[in-house]
C-alpha cells in the first residue's frame, strides 16, 4: 500500500516464498475496485493472489439525491459543490448536505466532500473511521500549544531569562542606513483634441458607482475595474497626457469614458506602458524608437495585422523556465495590448444582468442577443450609446441632466434585474473608499521616512540623551502607532469588501506580513529602540514590493476549499509567524553589519547594544517558531476536517515542517558548545529565513500541489534575487572574517 500514493497509481507486487524465490509478479491499477486475480502453481498446489483496495460494506445505506455545483456569477469557476444525500439505516432515515468543510458524521464514519465526476452527475466522497484517534490527536495538539504558551511566562524558561536580562541592559545601539532613490521619465505624444471627450470629474465618479461583473464573477464598482485597467495599461493610478497648452490628468473613470467616446483618437495615443530596456526586439519589430509608452495603432500594420504576433507565439511556446526578461516583458506587453483592445470593444464592461440567465451572468452592451427578452435587449443595446451621446452634449453645452438621467436608468436596471448578486450600499461605499484612500501605496513612503528618521535619532541618542530628543522619539512612536492603526483599518476594509480574510493569496500574504512586522516592531520597541525603525523600514519595503508588477493586488474570489473559518485561524497564525521571523532576520543582518564596522576600541554601550539585539532576535524566533508550529498543527486539523487526513506530504506541508525543524535547530544551537557564539546564531537566524521564503513563495510558484499556484513549469527566478543573495553572502563572509580577528574577551561579549 505504501507504493500507491493515490487510486490512479499502477502498483507492481511480488509473491515470494521463504527462500526469496519469486513465485509470481503482476501489475495492478489501484483505481479498479474489482481486483484482478493472478494464478500460479507452487509445489503442486494452485494459488490465486491479488493486490488492491479492499471493498468494505457500510452498516447503513447512503443514497445520493443530488449533486450541486455552484459557480461564481457569470463564471465557470466553482464557488462550492455539495452532495445532497439520504442516510438510510434500520432505525432512522434522514437527509444531509455534505460539502467542503462540512462533513457527515454517522455511526463512527465520517464522509468528506472530496471531488465530483466530470459530467457533474456523480459525487466522490472520502471516508474514514477513527473518531477516538481524532480526539486523542487534537488533545495532543492542544497540550503542545498550551505548553509553548506557558514557556513564554514560566519562571526559569529561556524566554523569561532573556526578558529579565533585557530589563537590566542599558538600551543603546548603532546602525547603518542605505538610501535608494528611484526616478523615471515618461514620454507621450501630444493629445490636443482630448479635452473634447473628457467629462468633469463629478460625472466620471458617478459612472464609477455602477456595478460591473468581472471575468471571475466578482461583483464590484466600475471604479475598481477602471483603476485595475488604468494601472495595468499605464502603470499609474491616473493618466497624464500632454495637450497643446499643457498637460491633462485623467482619472480612471474619465479615461474609460473618453476611450468609449473617441476610440479612434485614443488608439493613436501613447498610453500602453512598455519597458524600453527589456523590449528592444519589440521596438525593432514595430519599427519605432524606444520609449516608455506606445499607442495601440503602433502594434498594427496598414492592413490591421498584429505586428508582434510571431514574437508572442514564440514566447508562449517556451516553458516559463526558458523565458528571459525580454520574453516576460513581451508577454506583458501583449496582455496590455489585449486589455486595450477589450476596452475599445467594450468586452470588460459587463454591466447588464439578464433575468433569464440562471447563473446570474452579466453581459456587455454588445451581447444584447445573449438570451435577453425583447424589451431588455432593446434597452441593453441602446442605453450605452445614448449615455455617451448625452455626455458629449453635456461637454458641448454644459448641461448634464440628460446624462445623469440615462445613468440613473442603467443603475436602476442593474439593481432590479440583478438584485440576487447586487452588492449592498455599504459594500459599494466601502470599496469606493478603499480605492479612494489607496492606503497600500501611500503607507510605504511614510514608513520608510519615519524609519530613517528614527534610525538617525537612535544613533544620536547614543551620545546625547537630552530631553528634546526623547520627546521627538516619543512623537515618532506615536506616529508609528497611528500608521499601524491606519494599516489595520486598510486590512479590515479589504476583509469587509472581499468577504474573506486578507491573507488568501501571495499579494495579501505579503501585505499581512508587513502588518505583522510593524506590530512586532512596536511591541518590542521597549526592549530595543532599533526594533521599531527596523520594523518600519522592513514593513515599508514589503508594502513597496507587494505593489510591484509581479504580484496581483486585485481582490478575487476564493477557491471552494478556502471558504472556511479555518482560513481565518490556520492561515492567520501561519502568516503571523513570518513577521517575528522576518524581524529576527533583519536584526541578525544589522548585528552582522555592526560586527563588520566595529570600532577599534568599542565601549560597554556597544557590546550591550549587540547583546540586546541578539536577545530580541532569539525572543522573536521563539515567538515565530511557536506560532509556526501551532499553525502547522491547525493545518493538520483543517485537513482532517476537510478531507479526512492530517498530512499528505504536499509541498507546502513538507516545507512548513522543514521550516519548523530549521528554526528549532537555530534556537538550540546555543546548547552545542562549539556553536555557542553570536556570529553562528546571527548567521543561522539570517539564512534560516530562506526556508520561510521557500515555504511562502517558492512552493507557490515552483512546486505543484494543493496549496500552490504553480502549473508545472517553474517561472524564472528574478535577477534581483541573485543580487540580494550575493549581497548577503558578502556580508556573511566579511562578518565571519572580522569575527575571527576579535579578542577572546570580545568574543565572550557576544555570548548570551
Amino acid at each position: 500500500p505504501e507504493l500507491a500514493k493515490n487510486l490512479l497509481d499502477v502498483v507492481k507486487y511480488k509473491v515470494q516464498d521463504h527462500s526469496g524465490e519469486i513465485l509470481t509478479e503482476a501489475y495492478v491499477k489501484m483505481v479498479s475496485l474489482k481486483p484482478s486475480w493472478t494464478s500460479f502453481t507452487h509445489e503442486g498446489e494452485n494459488y490465486s493472489v491479488t493486490f488492491g483496495p479492499k471493498p468494505i460494506t457500510l452498516p447503513f445505506g447512503l443514497y445520493l439525491n443530488a449533486f450541486e455545483l455552484e459557480r461564481y456569477p457569470g463564471s465557470q469557476s466553482p464557488a462550492s459543490y455539495a452532495s445532497e444525500v439520504m442516510v438510510m439505516d434500520h432505525t432512522e432515515e434522514f437527509p444531509y448536505r455534505i460539502f467542503m468543510n462540512n462533513v457527515l458524521d454517522y455511526s463512527g464514519f465520517r464522509f468528506y466532500q472530496s471531488s465530483y465526476d466530470t459530467d457533474e452527475k456523480g459525487t466522490i466522497l472520502s471516508v474514514n473511521q477513527d473518531r477516538p484517534g481524532t480526539y486523542i490527536t487534537y488533545l495532543g495538539y492542544l497540550l503542545l500549544t498550551v505548553g509553548m504558551f506557558l514557556t513564554l511566562f514560566a519562571k526559569g524558561s529561556r524566554f523569561n531569562i532573556l526578558n529579565t536580562k533585557l530589563g537590566k541592559i542599558k538600551k543603546a545601539a548603532a546602525s547603518f542606513i542605505i538610501f535608494l532613490s528611484i526616478s523615471a521619465t515618461i514620454v507621450a505624444q501630444e493629445a490636443p483634441a482630448i479635452k473634447s471627450v473628457v467629462v468633469p470629474l463629478e460625472q466620471a465618479e458617478a459612472y464609477g458607482n455602477l456595478i460591473v461583473q468581472d471575468l471571475d464573477g466578482r461583483m464590484k464598482p466600475l471604479n475598481t475595474l477602471a483603476n485595475e485597467i488604468t494601472r495595468k495599461l499605464t502603470g499609474e493610478t491616473y493618466l497624464s497626457l500632454p495637450t497643446g497648452d499643457g498637460r491633462i490628468r485623467l482619472s480612471p473613470e474619465q479615461f474609460l469614458l473618453a476611450v468609449q467616446m473617441d476610440p479612434t483618437a485614443f488608439s493613436e495615443l501613447a498610453v500602453i506602458k512598455i519597458d524600453k530596456f527589456k523590449s528592444v526586439e519589440v521596438f525593432q519589430s514595430l519599427g519605432i524608437a524606444s520609449t516608455n509608452r506606445i499607442s495601440f495603432q503602433n502594434f498594427l500594420d496598414d492592413e490591421g495585422n498584429y505586428r508582434i504576433q510571431e514574437l508572442v507565439e514564440k514566447a508562449n511556446q517556451l516553458k516559463p523556465s526558458e523565458r528571459n526578461e525580454g520574453h516576460n516583458e513581451l508577454l506583458k506587453t501583449d496582455e496590455r495590448f489585449n486589455i486595450f483592445y477589450g476596452l475599445l470593444t467594450g468586452d470588460f464592461l459587463r454591466l447588464f444582468p439578464n433575468k433569464l440567465d440562471g447563473n446570474n451572468t452579466w453581459f456587455t452592451g454588445q451581447q444584447y442577443m445573449q438570451g435577453f427578452d425583447e424589451e431588455d435587449a432593446v434597452f441593453v443595446k441602446n442605453i450605452t450609446p445614448l449615455y455617451l451621446q448625452a455626455l458629449g452634449k453635456g461637454i458641448a453645452e454644459g448641461t448634464w441632466d440628460e446624462a445623469e438621467e440615462t445613468l440613473a436608468y442603467i443603475a436602476l436596471y442593474q439593481e432590479k434585474i440583478g438584485e440576487e448578486v447586487y452588492p449592498t450600499s455599504n459594500e459599494i461605499k466601502a470599496e469606493l473608499l478603499y480605492n479612494q484612500l489607496n492606503l497600500g501605496t501611500r503607507l510605504f513612503g511614510l514608513f520608510w521616512l519615519l524609519g530613517i528618521v528614527l534610525l538617525f535619532l537612535g544613533i544620536l541618542m547614543l551620545f546625547n540623551h537630552g530631553r528634546v530628543w526623547r520627546k521627538i522619539w516619543f512623537g515618532g512612536e506615536v506616529i508609528a502607532w497611528i500608521g499601524f492603526l491606519t494599516f489595520t483599518f486598510h486590512l479590515s476594509l479589504r476583509w469587509y469588501i472581499a468577504k474573506h480574510p486578507p491573507w488568501s493569496d501571495g499579494f495579501e500574504m505579503l501585505v499581512f506580513v508587513a502588518w505583522g512586522v510593524l506590530l512586532f516592531g512596536l511591541l518590542f520597541s521597549n526592549k530595543s529602540k532599533f526594533t521599531l525603525p527596523l520594523g518600519l523600514l522592513f514593513s515599508g519595503t514589503l508594502l513597496f514590493v507587494g505593489f510591484l508588477d509581479w504580484l496581483n493586488p486585485e481582490i478575487t474570489n476564493l477557491m471552494p476549499v478556502l471558504n472556511s473559518y479555518w482560513l481565518k485561524i490556520h492561515v492567520a497564525i501561519i502568516v503571523s509567524s513570518y513577521a517575528p521571523l522576518a524581524l529576527a532576520a533583519i536584526i541578525a543582518l544589522l548585528s552582522l553589519m555592526l560586527t563588520i564596522f566595529k570600532p577599534k576600541n568599542p565601549g560597554k554601550q556597544w557590546w550591550n547594544n549587540i547583546r540586546e539585539l541578539q536577545m530580541v532576535n532569539e525572543m522573536s524566533i521563539t515567538i515565530g517558531l511557536f506560532l509556526l508550529a501551532v499553525g502547522t498543527f491547525l493545518g493538520g486539523v483543517w485537513a482532517n476536517e476537510s478531507w479526512g487526513r492530517y498530512w499528505a506530504w504536499d509541498p507546502k506541508e513538507t516545507w512548513a515542517l522543514i521550516s519548523v525543524i530549521v528554526y528549532a535547530f537555530v534556537l538550540h544551537l546555543r546548547l552545542i558548545p562549539k556553536f555557542k557564539d553570536g556570529l553562528v546564531f546571527n548567521l543561522a537566524s539570517l539564512w534560516a529565513f530562506s526556508s520561510i521564503i521557500m515555504t511562502s513563495f517558492g512552493v507557490n510558484y515552483y512546486l505543484s500541489g494543493l496549496h500552490s499556484y504553480a502549473a508545472g513549469d517553474p517561472v524564472p527566478v528574478p535577477m534581483w534575487v541573485y543580487w540580494v543573495v550575493m549581497a548577503l553572502l558578502t556580508v556573511s563572509v566579511l562578518a565571519a572574517f572580522k569575527y575571527k580577528n576579535l579578542k577572546e574577551e570580545e568574543v565572550k561579549q557576544l555570548v548570551v
